[in-house]
């Protein structure tokens, strides 16, 4: 397997001397108390390799300044350095988006594998997010869909920094959006036209769904990613030239991941849900039905829903590992909402009824104030909301008004 140096020299900026010529005159004296012409910022080249100076330091106005992929007006493929393609095995949803991912980890470093958290990836990585917007969700891939924004994550030396970068109307550049955007899109999902506002989230509201305590009694939070977790990563992955791989095995293999087990039976995979799966779910058990309920509410929900979050407050614990037989309160089992009015609801979920439960009803809902999740999403996932309401629906009990 061959993969590309991910350069770890700084760029040298030799100091240009420029002759100009004033009116067409050969005296030299009319230049000579001239100063020499500025040498251009670490952000402004963007010849060469990775920017790796510009990474640890700057927040360049010009996503093409980092030089992470050959050609600067496609993120979604050929990047620069030891950059690695990889995808969620049931996706965090975002308006129906497609996202081309990849993460650059410095050579001869490796991220250090967790059982549950996200991997701890050493200084100098950075992780690419491209969000695509298909005409048609049955068309989808690149040549079918508009670039709107690419997110970055950058471990630098105190922390992650998180810049969202907007492309331009004709996909040829993106720009730094530290307050974030809001722009009118469309898109034919079903054959059905949807019309809505798509949100890239400023610089706080990044921070907002990523904080992460190191326990649940802890009053500060550090800034983690979501999406590299084991149990996302544990499924298969085109690397092209180098076939269909296990993405873990892979990581691996590159050298980029250190400490996974020998036995891969120990690394949690999840159920895989993706759209068009809700046209089984009649024929779904109730087992498999939790599985893959709890896979969706863990990479949509679970980021923020549980002790360590930031929606430690409502009670509300979602996490992938946590048993559901022994917490059903937690998951919201006949539980009250704490920071929820639930208006005319009682409960976040009223076992085998989805459409009296407060989860049912935020996530099949646009409306601000009682949307779920806030941020992230304008439209309603029908494939998620279908998936939680078989789950919920085909749960046994009952609750005391």
């Amino acid at each position: 397997m061959t993969l590309k140096k991910l350069t770890t020299s700084a760029l040298l900026f030799g100091s240009l001397l420029v002759l100009t010529a004033c009116g067409g005159s050969d005296d030299a004296d009319d230049s000579a108390g001239a100063p020499p012409p500025a040498e251009p910022t670490i952000c402004e080249n963007t010849e060469g390799a990775i920017n790796t100076l510009a990474l640890a330091t700057e927040n360049c106005q010009s996503l093409a300044s980092y030089r992470l992929f050959s050609d600067p007006t496609d993120p979604t493929a050929n990047p620069n350095g030891t950059a690695v393609g990889y995808d969620l095995t049931t996706p965090l949803f975002s308006d129906y988006t497609s996202k081309y991912r990849f993460v650059f980890v410095p050579e001869g470093m490796q991220a250090q594998y967790d059982p549950d958290e996200s991997f701890e990836f050493p200084v100098g990585t950075v992780i690419t997010k491209t969000f695509a917007l298909p005409a048609d969700t049955a068309f989808r891939g690149i040549e079918n869909e508009t670039k709107i924004e690419t997110r970055l994550l950058i471990r630098r030396e105190s922390s992650w920094a998180a810049l969202p970068y907007v492309w331009n109307a004709e996909g040829t550049k993106a720009t730094l959006a530290i307050a974030g955007e809001i722009s009118d899109r469309s898109l034919i999902h079903n054959g059905n036209e949807k019309d809505f506002k798509y949100h890239v989230p400023d610089m706080n509201q990044c921070k907002q769904c990523h904080q992460f305590k190191s326990d649940s009694t802890s009053s500060v939070s550090k800034f983690v990613p979501i999406g590299p977790k084991a149990r996302h990563l544990n499924g298969d992955y085109d690397y092209g030239a180098d076939g269909i791989r296990n993405q873990l095995l892979y990581w691996q293999e590159a050298g980029i991941l250190a400490g996974l087990p020998a036995d891969m039976n120990q690394v949690d995979r999840m159920a895989v849900y993706q759209d068009g799966d809700e046209a089984g779910l009649d024929s779904k058990s109730p087992e498999e039905l939790q599985a893959l309920a709890k896979g969706y509410l863990d990479i949509n929900c679970a980021h923020c829903h549980r002790p360590e979050g930031g929606g430690s407050n409502t009670g509300l614990n979602l996490e992938y590992w946590r048993d559901f037989p022994t917490n059903r309160f937690a998951h919201g089992v006949c539980k009250k909402p704490v920071a929820y009015g639930g208006g005319t609801l009682s409960f976040d979920i009223v076992p085998g009824d989805a459409e009296n439960s407060i989860l049912h009803f935020r996530m099949n809902s646009t409306t601000a104030g009682d949307r779920m999740p806030e941020l992230a999403r304008s439209l309603v996932h029908t494939e998620g909301v279908a998936l939680i309401a078989a789950w919920i629906d085909g749960l046994t009990g009952s609750c005391v008004p």
